[in-house]
């Protein structure tokens, strides 16, 4: 018997936790935290424990398939690939989209982003990351150069105070939850701001529960009461930063005193002076956010906000200090790093700059060229024009995404996809998606694959292959450059490893600078920028912005959250759970567990739902059903349900990525099922 632990990374949220896997005669059997990991030292949570074992579900992939008579038949690679090719062949770049993927390599996103710019000569390139941190990425650019965690998960822990805000830290990321109770361990002041009351606040020296929507009010009332107490860091201010008269003239502004914030908030006076002080007074604090502030309308301005506060406070460039936002996905950092965005090529270097573009086209040597410079269209852009059937898009790549599933109404993206005359769907499992497919390549998984991947702090670490791709499936950059030789340019394709895919990535991503494959292989891998000085804390001497200092940019409060009504009088809203992630198609074939919806107890005693019951939620148009699980996590006259459950999505569900562009929540009705 052949038994041999293999140590790779763990394939579910942005923490980027490192595992073994426990391979038996050559196939994946089990998993066990791997001990020299900076990241999770030797931890793994629930998610992570189970993460093989979807590896050889009965349910993979295994075979190329062509829909034939409007059913989808395996066939050869050869006949799969040459039918793609002269598929793709017959569109213009602007009718075509593709969608990348944060659950592949870095090496399999760059090479999906050069066959798009290249061999299909489009900008039209993006992933999920725009229904999920979008809005991270323009402020953080805007106001410190980068758009990334400032520090590091293991600094969290050596912080004087910590804010929580739009995050369910300890289920969402419980590995990063560990440095937040270390940090609070060792005297640190630790606050969780949330609408909802979660475990995350369990803890917390002082739990804030505020209006939903109002996060911008809160983050801007606490800044008044630092300046009216001249408790900013003015040293910092005049050194590190421009732009502070024009923010301070806007924060100043009576809307924003604590009085008013209060009523707006719902957070007493005394508990906004509290949270002032703390970060004002702390030697080093950090603000923790996820994608309870990044999904939904305005999430821009409150990223904008906490920035605003960390310079205001100098709170960035020291240790213990820094904005950290959390990664939803394995590989969204890196994603995003690798220019699956309509705007970037790789390292954020812009399209649309002509010494940038020349430099692409240069490297790369399509004899033709690439596609222009010029901002192409994300994924939203794309999913509207295909819903209102302009017939601009036509034919869509869709490489380890599930967007039908992932979109906010489920019907209305059926009714998306059916407009599209060609899809090409490369994936693990057959998904919702792979329902509009016209061909369906089997890739392999996390288990299957070398490469490198990059955690929420931008750590660049290795993927080891386990075991053989199951079948006949294929590495994901692989099957990208079979695909171009077929149409003309394998020249451009050349590689052999993932190795040689790094080399390329480096040379061509100033951020990447410094970095070899052989040195992210190992355990710490290694953290973007390589500086002499460390990449743990970001600019510790200097912002990356043009003058090296930092921006502040001022965000203006509006109410976001959509009133209830006596016929709707419950707010309804959606985000994850422990046990799953994202559209759950992995975590749902390793761990089972059935949809619910959470009521708080004094609505449930009202409307006579006990726990167990089959409830259903009906908005002005949807309707949603679960399973009632009574808890006072959650506000009165507030719902919540996980949004990882297909069957949750049946018939005209939406999720919460659906509700009006400025919408944190939206009003519904409940009723129990009889």
């Amino acid at each position: 018997m052949d038994v041999r632990l293999v140590r790779t990374i763990c394939p579910y949220c942005g923490t980027g936790c490192s595992l073994s896997l426990a391979v038996v005669n050559g196939q994946v059997r089990g998993v066990h935290p791997y001990p020299r990991s900076p990241v999770n030292a030797g931890k793994l949570c629930a998610r992570g424990l189970s993460s093989a074992e979807f590896v050889n579900s009965p349910d993979r992939l295994t075979r190329p398939m062509i829909r034939k008579n409007g059913t989808l038949e395996t066939v050869s690679w050869e006949e799969a690939l040459a039918y793609t090719a002269d598929h793709l062949k017959t569109y213009l770049p602007s009718e075509l989209g593709v969608l990348s993927s944060p659950r592949v390599s870095n090496e399999d996103n760059y090479v999906m982003m050069k066959f798009a710019r290249g061999v299909l000569k489009t900008n039209n390139i993006d992933h999920c990351e725009r229904l999920s941190h979008t809005s991270t990425v323009q402020p953080l650019i805007d106001s410190f150069g980068y758009p990334a965690m400032t520090n590091s998960i293991a600094d969290i822990a050596g912080s004087d105070c910590i804010l929580v805000l739009g995050s369910n830290v300890f289920r969402q990321f419980p590995l990063i939850g560990r440095a937040i109770i270390t940090a609070q361990q060792n005297g640190a002041k630790y606050i969780c701001a949330d609408p909802r009351k979660t475990f995350t606040g369990s803890t917390a020296d002082l739990a804030i529960q505020f209006y939903h929507g109002s996060d911008v009010a809160l983050l801007n009332g606490i800044m008044q009461v630092i300046c009216t107490n001249g408790w900013e860091d003015a040293g910092f201010i005049a050194a590190r930063t421009e732009g502070y008269a024009a923010f301070y003239d806007r924060i100043m502004q009576p809307a924003y005193g604590l009085d008013q914030v209060s009523k707006a908030t719902g957070v007493s006076p005394e508990a906004i002076l509290q949270a002032a002080e703390w970060i004002s007074s702390a030697k080093g604090c950090s603000i923790i956010y996820s994608t309870g502030v990044t999904k939904f309308g305005a999430g821009d301005d409150v990223i904008q906000t906490i920035a605003d506060l960390q310079l205001l406070t100098g709170n960035v460039g020291k240790k213990g200090a820094g904005m950290s936002p959390l990664r939803g996905q394995n590989n969204i950092q890196g994603a995003c790093d690798m220019g699956i965005l309509p705007e970037y090529f790789t390292g954020y270097q812009r399209v649309d700059d002509p010494k940038v573009h020349a430099a692409f086209s240069q490297e790369w040597k399509f004899s033709e060229g690439i596609a222009g410079p010029i901002r192409g269209l994300d994924s939203t852009e794309m999913m509207d024009r295909l819903q209102k059937n302009t017939g601009e898009i036509k034919a869509m790549y869709v490489l380890g995404e599930n967007p039908v599933l992932s979109g906010p109404d489920l019907a209305e993206s059926r009714e998306t996809f059916s407009h599209l005359e060609f899809v090409v769907v490369q994936d693990i499992f057959l998904n919702e998606t792979a329902e509009f497919a016209d061909v369906v390549f089997p890739a392999v998984c996390f288990a299957e694959r070398d490469g490198t991947q990059t955690n929420t702090e931008r750590r660049v670490q290795r993927l080891q292959k386990a075991q053989d791709g199951v079948g006949e499936a294929k590495q994901d950059w692989k099957i990208l450059a079979l695909l171009a030789e077929k149409m003309g340019y394998a020249e451009q394709f050349p590689w052999k490893t993932y190795g040689e895919i790094f080399a390329e990535i480096v040379r061509m991503t100033p951020i990447y600078a410094g970095m070899t494959y052989d040195e992210v292989g190992r355990p710490e891998g290694m953290q973007w920028p390589v500086t002499e000085a460390g990449s743990e804390q970001l600019y510790a001497e200097r912002f990356a912005t043009a003058n090296g200092k930092a921006r502040f940019i001022p965000a203006e409060w509006a109410r976001t959250c959509e009133n209830t009504t006596p016929e709707f009088p419950f707010l309804f809203s959606m985000g994850r759970c422990i046990f799953h992630w994202d559209t759950g198609k992995m975590t749902r074939s390793s761990t089972q567990t059935a949809n619910w919806i959470e009521i708080h107890p004094e609505d449930a005693q009202e409307l006579g739902i006990a726990e167990g019951d089959e409830v259903e939620i009906e908005t002005k148009d949807k309707i949603l059903c679960g399973t009632a699980r009574i808890t006072d996590e959650i506000l009165e006259k507030t719902v919540f349900m996980p949004s990882h459950y297909v069957d949750a999505q049946s018939s005209d569900l939406i999720q919460n990525t659906s509700l009006d562009a400025a919408a944190r929540m939206q009003p519904v009705r409940i009723r129990k099922i009889i």
